[in-house]
């Protein structure tokens, strides 16, 4: 036989009552109910104020009249100190019409002194709702919290992309982005290099938000400032990689596919550190080489693989295409793939059009298969060069 006595449950009660032995009575009822009351009785305004200044409460019980006091007046006291805490008035004697207004100003209940019984089954009833709308206010401030990261986050990714296409005599060249409404951290980026070349880059950072948009305009920074210190295209992407191992951490890692085109000789040099595949179609549309993975995404390769790039000679009517995987991994409402085999088929089907206009062309129909606004939506971002 179990003769452990029954765990009662606490309650911080202030009790706005002229009358201590009807606060007595009151806390008996509590206790026979299955409560052990922590407890106040105040009757009167500054008392009252002070109460709900150095303590919190978990409800608040008030008599309707008292000499120097009311329900009426302790309810606006407590409402306009915006703090979420059940008020009922526990009264001998109050008419209807004052209990109506009182429900209507923000009071949860009444109960009459000479009728206790519901007391219990109130205050429980109460207690529950408090908390279900503290959680609910709490899920409220942590969306917009949330909705408030996402709005800086593609404000921030939006300024790391080029403000226009760069000019290359015989090259066709454009890029583009499209946040999901949970931002990532997708970035591509155009830096003419001082030998007259030129590196193009396209890269996503794991995750969503803020944080993965910042990680992103870390690598746009370093990558631009190591253009300029004369390094080898192997060197300068070695050394990001080093300087953005600290800023990554273990929680996050960076797919990007680095390529360098020299637009006298028509070749182009890249190194893909765990991004989606890149292609190269000739002027039919067949695929004539495939830029796939050779090394770990950033972040990964804590052992810092030496990282060697490989070559393409370009032709005229070449198409160069890369990608994040937002385009080929976007979900129909049936849970679908858009797939890689639909965006190669889009590019080969719009290849004689501009470079811009095969990436518009390549992201509507991206939207149009998707859910739109879907939360598992991510960031779609396509470069593609014609030459």
């Amino acid at each position: 036989m179990n003769n452990d006595p029954i765990q009662k449950k606490p309650l911080k009660a202030l009790i706005i009552e002229d009358s201590e032995i009807d606060a007595l009575l009151l806390l008996e009822q509590l206790k026979a109910g299955g409560y052990a009351p922590e407890s106040r009785r105040v009757d009167n305004a500054d008392d009252l104020v002070e109460a709900l200044e150095h303590q919190t409460w978990d409800i608040i019980f008030s008599d309707h009249n008292m000499p120097r006091f009311s329900s009426t007046a302790a309810l606006e006291i407590v409402r306009s100190s915006a703090i979420d805490v059940p008020f009922l008035i526990v009264s001998g004697a109050i008419g209807e019409e004052a209990a109506v207004a009182a429900m209507k100003a923000g009071a949860q209940d009444y109960l009459m002194k000479g009728n206790m019984a519901r007391l219990v089954a109130a205050v429980d009833r109460e207690l529950k709702d408090a908390q279900e709308r503290r959680g609910r206010r709490a899920a409220e401030r942590a969306l917009l919290a949330q909705e408030e990261e996402f709005r800086i986050a593609r404000e921030v990714q939006q300024q790391l992309f080029p403000a226009g296409p760069p000019t290359l005599p015989g090259y066709d060249i454009a890029g583009a982005s499209r946040p999901a409404a949970a931002t990532g951290g997708d970035y591509f980026d155009f830096i003419p290099t001082p030998k007259g070349r030129l590196l193009v880059v396209v890269g996503d950072v794991t995750g969503h938000g803020l944080g993965p948009a910042l990680l992103m305009a870390a690598t746009r920074a370093y990558l631009r400032a190591l253009v300029l210190t004369d390094q080898s295209f192997e060197d300068m992407l070695a050394r990001a990689r080093q300087l953005l191992i600290e800023d990554l951490g273990f929680d996050h890692f960076i797919t990007l596919l680095f390529a360098e085109l020299d637009p006298a000789e028509g070749v182009w040099k890249f190194i893909n550190a765990g991004h989606p595949t890149g292609y190269v179609f000739d002027a039919e549309g067949r695929i004539r080489a495939e830029m796939v993975s050779g090394t770990p995404a950033l972040g990964i390769d804590r052992d810092e693989e030496r990282l060697v790039p490989q070559r393409i000679a370009l032709g005229q009517g070449d198409l160069v295409l890369l990608l994040t995987d937002g385009v080929t991994e976007a979900r129909s409402a049936a849970g679908e793939e858009f797939s890689e085999e639909r965006a190669l088929e889009i590019v080969r089907r719009e290849r004689a059009k501009p470079a811009a206009e095969i990436i518009q062309a390549l992201m509507n129909e991206v939207r149009r298969f998707s859910v739109p606004d879907s939360p598992n939506q991510d960031d779609m971002t396509a470069v593609i060069v014609k030459c």
